[in-house]
């Protein structure tokens, strides 16, 4: 049985599509279950091995120019206007928060954390994580709202979820670091 599911998850992952498609679903990242988290995970990973937002950043922004025509031809496959298959929406609100998260960081100086093994820009890009993750997940309060619009485009109610995620994190990040620095 397990065995036949991961015939399953490679079919889906169809590598001969078209080269937009594939970059909708982040190379069949987004066909596999929690897409979304997984495609997060990914820019994560990216911030953590270089320990800089660079490439967080550009991810962010490189995806903010090619996404919409990703998104076009995905949902033509899907018949969706939010498939669950585009990830690029993630890559563009995970690489927002790490690279505000980083913005404030260098301007407000390093924070120490009593964490041996982790240096401490990981763990600001890991909590980081996590909080845009709740947001995007839960869709709580503005998140909601921006997905939900009825009068706005369906793409932009696709990235502005997770734009919106991205900027209710780093106010979330930025309100614990200076609780840290200031009452801690």
């Amino acid at each position: 049985m397990p065995h036949q599911q991961e015939y399953i998850t490679l079919l889906r992952m169809d590598f001969s599509r078209s080269f937009n498609i594939q970059l909708a679903t982040l190379f069949g990242l987004g066909r596999i279950p929690g897409g979304g988290t997984w495609a997060s995970l990914f820019v994560l990973l990216i911030a953590l091995y270089e320990q800089s937002a660079e490439t967080a950043s550009f991810l962010a922004f490189f995806t903010l120019i090619i996404g919409p025509r990703a998104y076009d031809k995905l949902i033509v496959e899907s018949k969706s206007e939010d498939p669950k298959e585009y990830v690029l929406d993630e890559v563009i609100g995970m690489g927002i928060a790490i690279s505000g998260v980083n913005i404030f960081n260098n301007f407000y100086g390093q924070f120490q954390f009593d964490i041996n093994f982790l240096s401490d820009i990981s763990i600001l890009y890991i909590l980081t994580f996590i909080i845009f993750r709740f947001f995007d997940i839960s869709k709580i309060g503005p998140v909601g709202w921006v997905e939900n619009n009825p009068t706005e485009k369906p793409y932009l109610k696709v990235i502005g979820d997770d734009i919106m995620a991205s900027i209710l994190s780093i106010v979330v990040v930025i309100i614990i670091l200076s609780i840290k620095l200031w009452i801690v």
